[in-house]
């Protein structure tokens, strides 16, 4: 948790909600995916922020709030039934109807302080403690925290276990949570869970254990905004300046992070190292029959953008050789060769890991997801988050309100000291653009 000069007062309960109605036993098993078997157990951790205004009577009404939510999350877990059941082992979940946590908690300051804190893991107080990314919590497969800030307003939280689904599923279970919540009658689309369809086990059988370690280094994030107007300038250089004559926000985006952090890299390395930029994608709607967006399981694989010479490590460069490993990418059979799932099979014959080539680096965007449609009766939340983590050279993009995108950057002291200060950067991005 972020170590500030704010208390939580009290956590008011740990409550278990279960299904408000009972798991068929035909769905009894939930089975994991090879590239599931693989993880360790994770959490997707995001956030939600609710203004007292926008809760109006509600606001003075914590109680009523606790009963709303309990009684919408029940009924979502009967559509969202895995993730109220218990790991049986490394490749089968329980669907035994064991409740998700619920957890309320008291914060003594106003929402305001919070998000606007300049040190922003400061929002992580949000996300029940010593959960969000971990890889060995005590917790079960979905932990839910709300909180309560002194002006009235609240935060919404979810950790949901990486082992069963990704950030699609993630948000998904947020909206028909929210969707429940404003009409308990309202009839939500039911997820259809992938399971080990299309990933199954190796042929000797599932995996015993993880096999792709999940490292929480001694990082600090930084929260970065990039204005509509700005992204617009960004693009139009690059456009301007390379073959790539529309680049999307994300291309333009997380080239300028790749350079400019491992700009920082090499001033303190001494030297440049070769380095890439690996970036996961939504499966979903490339492989063939396409899978609604409503399903279930991590649909994902990555590609990623080399660059072997320092002088090869500037904006056009970086966008162009980016677009051609994405179109590379497009046209592969990503089940057959798909990339994560070979390096799984590869990690689980046990033969020690081969000396890396490139200094790596990653970025996650969520910025196509629709967070700010989380309604739980309340309107758009006031902001949305991601909790801090989970290793160095991290670069998460999220859609900021309607007028931008945020990128919550990880890096190690030493790197983020340089990198905070490169101009390049900032004459793009704001470090400190308040919420409201």
């Amino acid at each position: 948790m972020a170590s500030v000069a704010l208390k939580v007062l009290s956590r008011a309960s740990k409550k278990l909600i279960k299904p408000s109605s009972p798991t068929p036993l035909t769905k009894k098993w939930h089975k994991f995916s090879l590239i599931e078997q693989a993880q360790t157990h994770t959490y997707v951790p995001f956030g939600f922020f609710y203004s007292n205004n926008q809760l109006g009577a509600l606001s003075n009404q914590p109680a009523q709030i606790s009963k709303l939510l309990e009684n919408s999350l029940s009924k979502n877990l009967v559509s969202y039934y895995p993730y109220a059941g218990h790991m049986k082992d490394n490749a089968t979940i329980d669907c035994n109807d064991k409740g998700v946590e619920l957890l309320k908690v008291h914060i003594d300051a106003p929402m305001s302080e919070i998000l606007n804190h300049q040190n922003c893991n400061v929002k992580d107080l949000i996300f029940p403690n010593g959960v969000a990314w971990e890889n060995d919590s005590d917790y079960g497969l979905a932990v839910i925290q709300l909180t309560h800030f002194d002006c009235g307003g609240i935060a919404i939280s979810t950790c949901l276990s990486h082992k069963i689904g990704d950030a699609c599923n993630g948000l998904q279970f947020s909206i028909d949570w929210a969707t429940l919540t404003r009409d308990p009658n309202a009839k939500t689309i039911p997820p259809y869970y992938i399971s080990d369809t299309i990933f199954p086990s190796p042929p000797s059988g599932p995996l015993d254990s993880p096999v792709v370690p999940s490292i929480l280094d001694g990082c600090r994030q930084k929260r970065y905004v990039f204005s509509s107007k700005k992204v617009s300038a960004l693009r139009s250089f690059v456009a301007s300046e390379s073959q790539v004559k529309n680049p999307t926000t994300t291309e333009v985006l997380s080239a300028l992070l790749f350079k400019c952090v491992a700009k920082a890299v090499t001033v303190n390395s001494g030297s440049f190292i070769p380095s890439k930029l690996i970036q996961y994608a939504d499966l979903r709607e490339m492989i063939s029959p396409k899978l609604p967006p409503n399903s279930v399981g991590n649909v994902l694989s990555h590609f990623s953008t080399h660059i072997s010479n320092e002088a090869d490590m500037n904006l056009p460069q970086i966008v162009s050789l980016m677009r051609k490993e994405k179109q590379l990418f497009r046209t592969k059979d990503n089940i057959k060769e798909n990339a994560w799932a070979l390096e799984i099979l590869e990690l689980a014959k046990g033969l020690p890991p081969q000396k890396k080539e490139f200094d790596e680096y990653t970025c996650s965007s969520v910025c196509k997801f629709p967070f700010y449609d989380v309604d739980f009766g309340w309107g758009k939340p006031m902001a949305t988050t991601i909790a801090t983590g989970p290793y160095n050279k991290l670069f998460n993009l999220m859609n900021y309100r309607d007028d931008g995108i945020e990128a919550f950057v990880m890096l190690d002291e030493q790197d983020m000291s340089v990198f905070e200060r490169d101009e390049q950067f900032l004459e793009f991005a704001s470090p400190y653009a308040n919420y409201f």
